[in-house]
C-alpha cells in the first residue's frame, strides 16, 4: 500500500527539497551568486513555489546554514556515547560529514571566511552544544588532573578548517597538485593528522 502524501506532508517534504538544492547552488556559489531561480530550476519548480516557503534569499540562505549545521552538530553529540578516544571519533564525525555533504562543507566554509558573514541566531544555541561537547571529550582525554593542552575554540576551528579545505579545494588542488583529497589514501591521512590533534 502506497502512503498518501497530505497537503502538510507534501510541503515538508518539498520545502526539503528545496533546502537541498539551496545548499548545493550556496556551495557552489556562494550566498551573493547563488540565484532563487536557480534553487528552483534544479528542484523543478517555479520562483513563487520557493518564495512560497522562504519569502527571500537571505530567509533561504539562513535556512540552508541552520540545516547544515544542525547536521554536523547531530553528528558531533552522537559521539558522546561512543567508547573510545572521543576527540579522534568527532574528528572522524567531521571527516565523514565534509566527504558526504561536500557542497554542506563549501556553504560552511563560506561562511566562516567571509569578512561580512550573514548573522544567523538559530545556529548559536547548536553551535554552544557542539564546544560543549568537544569541551568534554578534551576533559574526558585529559583526566582531571592534566593541565588541558587543547583549547575548544582552537580545536573546533582547526577540525573545522581544515577538514572543510581539504574537500571544498579537491579540484584546485588535484589540478594543481595532481592530489585527489578524496581517494581513499588521502582520507586515512586526514583522519590520522586530526588524530593527532
Amino acid at each position: 500500500m502506497v502512503a498518501e502524501l497530505t497537503p502538510t506532508r507534501q510541503g515538508a517534504e518539498r520545502r526539503q527539497e528545496i533546502l537541498k538544492r539551496a545548499i548545493d547552488v550556496f556551495g557552489e556559489h556562494g550566498y551573493a551568486g547563488a540565484r532563487i531561480d536557480e534553487v528552483a530550476r534544479r528542484v523543478g519548480i517555479r520562483r513563487p513555489s520557493v518564495l512560497y516557503h522562504f519569502p527571500d534569499k537571505q530567509s533561504l540562505y539562513s535556512a540552508a546554514v541552520g540545516d547544515v549545521v544542525t547536521d554536523i552538530v547531530d553528528r558531533v553529540l552522537a559521539t558522546e556515547n561512543h567508547p573510545g578516544e572521543r576527540l579522534e571519533t568527532i574528528a572522524d564525525a567531521w571527516v565523514d560529514f565534509v566527504i558526504a555533504r561536500p557542497n554542506a562543507a563549501r556553504v560552511l566554509l563560506r561562511q566562516m571566511i567571509d569578512a561580512d558573514p550573514i548573522a544567523i541566531r538559530s545556529t548559536e544555541a547548536p553551535l554552544r552544544a557542539l564546544l560543549v561537547s568537544i569541551q568534554s571529550a578534551i576533559d574526558e582525554r585529559a583526566g582531571p588532573e592534566t593541565e588541558k593542552t587543547v583549547d575548544v575554540n582552537e580545536f573546533a576551528l582547526i577540525l573545522s578548517s581544515t577538514s572543510l579545505v581539504w574537500v571544498a579545494s579537491r579540484s584546485a588542488i588535484e589540478g594543481a597538485l595532481g592530489l585527489d583529497t578524496l581517494s581513499p589514501q588521502s582520507i586515512q591521512r586526514h583522519r590520522r593528522i586530526l588524530h593527532a590533534l
